[in-house]
């Protein structure tokens, strides 16, 4: 969500993000602190807890983002009117196209400095395609 908002920004385009998950384990939590150090590396400040994905939100957004097929088949099963909007973030991407964004906190030390050129990847591909 940062970083799209951030990428987003530079090209003064105006769009609405926010960034939630289908469960409830980390509920009000904050990123990991080496998601806050990969993402400072690129000049992107994250000010965001984690919240649970609302039905609401098929309404409220054009685009629904998610982070493996498991996820887009959950979201779909949930609101199959809504289908149509809800993508594999790594759809947008060059380098990445088709691939789930792993979680970092299972990776090696450089997990979250990876897993963030992937998010990078994405959202170029997701400001150009929103730029159209």
């Amino acid at each position: 969500m940062a970083t799209l908002r951030h990428m987003a920004l530079k090209k003064k385009l105006d769009i609405q993000v926010d960034s939630c998950g289908i469960g409830w384990v980390h509920l009000g939590e904050r990123s990991d602190l080496r998601t806050f150090e990969a993402a400072k590396k690129h000049e992107i400040l994250i000010d965001h807890r984690a919240q649970q994905f609302l039905m609401e939100f098929f309404e409220t957004y054009d685009l629904i983002l998610c982070v493996n097929e498991e996820i887009v088949e959950q979201l779909k099963l949930k609101g199959p009117q809504h289908a149509n909007k809800i993508k594999l973030a790594t759809e947008f991407s060059k380098k990445y196209k088709g691939q789930p964004i792993p979680d970092p906190y299972y990776l090696s030390d450089h997990g979250f400095d990876d897993v963030m050129e992937i998010i990078i990847d994405c959202c170029n591909g997701i400001v150009k395609f929103l730029s159209r």
